[in-house]
């Protein structure tokens, strides 16, 4: 074998794993499903530090932080992370029913009764 064939064989090596590579990220981005639900982070020292961690391990949807300080009772702890997490929830899951029942969901807005 020469220095030609050797050449060869590790670029075809190369594009076969480029194109795996290449083909698993476009599926993980085509089918664009949640990996993490929640992700514990115990400490960072700013907000950009947490978007790099959160986003290398789930870019599919928004993070929500929320501050759980060791005072706060667990009734408020709940209450805020149910409150943060609404935010856009709430509209994405209006916005699916509203798809399926859009006269419904006009009679709501609008405030009228049949």
């Amino acid at each position: 074998m020469d220095n030609w064939d050797i050449a060869f064989a590790v670029f075809v090596i190369a594009a076969v794993f480029s194109l795996g590579w290449s083909g698993s990220e476009l599926y993980e981005d085509f089918s664009n499903e949640r990996k993490f639900n929640g992700l514990y982070i115990h400490y960072s020292p700013n907000e950009t530090v947490v978007n790099e961690i959160t986003n290398t391990r789930d870019s599919r949807g928004d993070w929500v932080c929320i501050n759980v300080a060791y005072e706060m009772t667990p009734e408020v702890a709940y209450r805020t992370c149910v409150h943060e997490c609404t935010h856009k929830a709430f509209s994405e899951i209006y916005s699916e029913e509203c798809e399926q029942h859009p006269s419904e969901c006009f009679k709501e807005i609008w405030g009228t009764n049949g």
